[in-house]
């Protein structure tokens, strides 16, 4: 049992250190950068909510799955007090937790847990359904056949084949399986350095950097670690000339190291790096940039001063990105302040930052409309850039879909949908574009992705993975060989030997008839739909709507007699084999909990 007793230990008093989501517009009015700051949970639901009210919610690219996701995981940690916890208090928690641990007497380890998946995409139906979420992906600079890929509550995945296999690198090493950036010494790729945590959703706690010598196969703290994490850590940076300098953001500034990671020091300060970059054949020169503002160092990360004339002087997120085709270029892609976040404009550099010029894209749209023709987009969430190493007007940039620039960012054109399985498919929600050669990688909320042909054809790679995030599961009581589960972002499976996606959008819970293992249920988000499978989850699904107004999580529950209830707004309802029908008096509430005896 011992490491299902240190899963809950993780679970119950380490997994709240990355409870804020730092970056979305919600949390502007709060104190999230101290490790002293205790925020209550329903202050910040309220908040959220609120920033929703005038906003179209359910439309795919608002947003409001993204924060709905936080509250449903959050929820359960919240204390007496009505607080989360902060960071100190859940890293001294998880030191007593091990502290007690060594005066145990050890039990013998006979669980022997294996995973399940699902772990291929071979069996998916549905436009929306891949394995899962993923930060950012890199290539070993001295094996382009070896990758690298950080997932936000999946941990580190390596492959040595270019992405036809993974395997898994800290399963049970880290109190932590959030993995947001990864640097590759050239000089030595045995030397890797991931920044721990979520940045962009904090599904995961960071606890700062942590290094391995041996490519990945042990793990050990850097001077930057749980006890002094700065919060949210995003890009990490090896010097391509020095292997002992690195850099990396954070939502308290810029960190640099000149020991290999032994001793950090703050480059600069108390303001909240998105992303940095180094420049091209000149290791001296470094890019930071904050929500709203772009900063510079001239000596190697030591320090840093706010330029870039001509960018807006109001923003409400920024990405960069440089290239070797012409080392003097920086690309920004800003957009409007909260709440719109919606496209502001392309700026262009050839003065290595000093000043930017804005390109002549200025009709593009995101994804979303608000009311009216108020724009509004997530890229609070997802918003990301890349430059082609060897062509300078090559340029990409990713928000719920890619989009691509052939003449210096003059002009840009959307080159895939999310909900359009194609050649060109890649899932929605792009956290990472990143180039390695002639190879344009995506890491997305359904995995990593990529093309060497300019975005005309993308592979998926995510074969092999488990990084799924599951909302609920239940197994049969026949056999527990078959389960029914609904994933984050990913849509409803279905296992029988085998996994099998059988109905889209987030799947939630879903239960398996106890009298006839073969029918499985499954919700969408705020039971928005009710799937049914008639051959164990493997498809020969129908689709039936539910009655609305239902939680994010909306409760479903099977009786012994295989009638299924559903849990709504001021109502119990049992749904009749076609449609649902009332069978309850008015409660006066959202059902949150349905447990029928059975």
């Amino acid at each position: 049992m011992k490491k299902l007793l240190l899963l809950l230990a993780l679970i119950s008093f380490f997994g709240v250190q990355g409870q804020y989501q730092t970056s979305t517009p919600w949390m502007e009015g709060f104190d999230v950068n101290s490790k002293s700051t205790k925020i209550k949970f329903k202050d910040i639901v309220d908040a959220g909510e609120a920033y929703f009210d005038n906003i179209d919610k359910l439309a795919k690219g608002s947003g409001y799955k993204q924060f709905k996701r936080w509250e449903a995981y959050w929820q359960d940690f919240v204390g007496s007090d009505g607080m989360l916890p902060t960071s100190t208090e859940l890293w001294e928690a998880w030191l007593d937790v091990e502290s007690q641990s060594n005066f145990r007497n050890p039990l013998a380890d006979e669980s022997n847990w294996t995973s399940l998946g699902p772990v291929d995409f071979v069996n998916r139906p549905f436009s929306s359904g891949n394995i899962g979420r993923l930060n950012v992906v890199v290539q070993d600079p001295s094996n382009s056949a070896t990758l690298y890929a950080g997932a936000p509550s999946g941990g580190i995945w390596k492959s040595t084949d270019s992405g036809a296999n993974w395997t898994q690198l800290i399963d049970f090493a880290l109190p932590t399986i959030g993995v947001s950036g990864i640097a590759i010494d050239k000089n030595d790729s045995d030397t890797i350095y991931i920044a721990t945590g979520d940045d962009d959703n904090a599904d995961s706690p960071a606890i700062g950097i942590w290094k391995s010598t041996d490519g990945g196969n042990t793990w050990a703290q850097t001077g930057l670690n749980p006890s002094n994490s700065p919060g949210d850590l995003n890009d990490i940076f090896i010097n391509p000339n020095n292997s002992q300098e690195l850099w990396v953001g954070t939502s308290n500034g810029v960190y640099r190291t000149t020991n290999g990671g032994t001793s950090w020091t703050t480059a600069l300060s108390g303001i909240g790096i998105k992303a940095i970059e180094v420049k091209p054949n000149d290791a001296t020169a470094l890019y930071a940039i904050s929500s709203n503002r772009f900063y510079k160092s001239t000596d190697s990360g030591a320090s840093f001063s706010q330029q870039g004339t001509g960018i807006p002087a109001n923003s409400g997120r920024m990405v960069i990105d440089v290239t070797p085709a012409n080392p003097d270029l920086v690309y920004l892609v800003s957009t409007s302040p909260s709440p719109n976040y919606s496209f502001q404009g392309v700026f262009k550099s050839t003065d290595s930052g000093s000043t930017f010029v804005q390109t002549l894209e200025n009709d593009l749209v995101f994804e979303y409309f608000g009311p009216g023709s108020q724009q509004i987009s997530q890229a609070w969430y997802d918003l990301c850039i890349a430059v082609s190493p060897t062509d300078a007007n090559e340029v990409y940039f990713g928000v719920v879909d890619i989009y691509k620039s052939s003449d210096g960012g003059d002009n840009f054109n959307r080159i895939n949908y999310w909900y359009t399985r194609d050649a060109a498919y890649t899932h929605a929600d792009i956290h990472h574009l990143q180039f390695f050669g002639n190879e344009l990688f995506v890491a997305s909320d359904g995995g990593v992705f990529k093309t060497n042909n300019g975005g005309t054809t993308f592979s998926d790679l995510t074969n092999g993975m488990a990084i799924s995030q599951f909302y609920r599961v239940d197994v049969s009581e026949q056999t527990s060989n078959k389960i029914n589960g609904g994933l984050q972002d990913n849509g409803g499976y279905g296992y029988f030997n085998t996994w099998y996606n059988y109905h889209g959008g987030d799947g939630m819970e879903g239960v398996i008839d106890p009298n006839n293992d073969n029918l499985y249920y499954g919700f969408t988000q705020f039971g928005g739909s009710l799937n049914v499978s008639s051959n164990s989850g493997q498809g020969g699904t129908s689709s039936f709507s539910g009655p609305g107004n239902g939680n994010w999580i909306t409760p479903l529950s099977i009786n012994s007699e295989s009638e299924v209830y559903a849990g709504y707004s001021n109502y119990l309802y049992r749904f009749t084999g076609s449609a649902f029908e009332i069978t309850s008096g008015f409660l006066g509430g959202v059902i949150d909990v349905l447990e029928i005896d059975r």
